[in-house]
């Protein structure tokens, strides 16, 4: 089955089916590409993405919301804790987390902050090339890196005070000696 990718100019999304493509409004100018594809074409110029342009065909219709009725999502009802954080019926991108992870990387724990800063920046491309569960393990994963180091730098701090006041301890008892 091909999968098929197209540009704004700025940014490739995809990949997508043939089915899917026909719900990201592309337009015949829209540039398109699969794999086998020399180069970027234009839509219209791809036969089996031409027929999405015929005046003679109606525009697909929205899928319906199964959600309507009742107003609420599962992802915000859902028992389980995992599911929460993110409704994709609402469209919204998921928390990035890279200012604080910029914060941990520079004031407390390099190594987990980089893994922290390099997921935080994969939440909103993911997010803005249609993939919105990349979008949200990323934002997951910068999340769990930027805690686990600010975390480890707090031990990391009580631990230096605590062998600080032993030092000072025990150079008060040997001082007399």
């Amino acid at each position: 089955m091909k999968k098929y990718f197209y540009t704004d100019g700025y940014t490739n999304f995809g990949p997508f089916t043939l089915e899917e493509l026909k719900y990201k409004n592309i337009t015949p100018e829209t540039n398109v590409w699969y794999e086998g594809m020399g180069d970027w074409r234009k839509a219209s110029e791809v036969p089996e993405l031409a027929a999405l342009f015929s005046s003679n065909i109606a525009s697909p219709p929205n899928p319906p919301n199964p959600f309507q009725a009742t107003g609420q999502s599962p992802f915000n009802q859902s028992a389980d804790p995992q599911n929460k954080a993110y409704d994709p019926f609402l469209n919204t991108v998921p928390k990035t987390w890279l200012v604080e992870s910029i914060l941990v990387t520079i004031l407390c724990c390099l190594p987990f902050g980089i893994a922290g800063i390099i997921n935080a920046a994969k939440v909103e491309s993911r997010f803005y090339a249609g993939d919105l569960q990349g979008a949200q393990r990323a934002s997951d994963e910068a999340k769990k890196w930027t805690k686990i180091g600010f975390i480890v730098s707090i031990v990391m701090t009580i631990l230096y005070v605590l062998l600080m006041i032993l030092g000072v301890v025990g150079s008060i008892f040997n001082y007399g000696n």
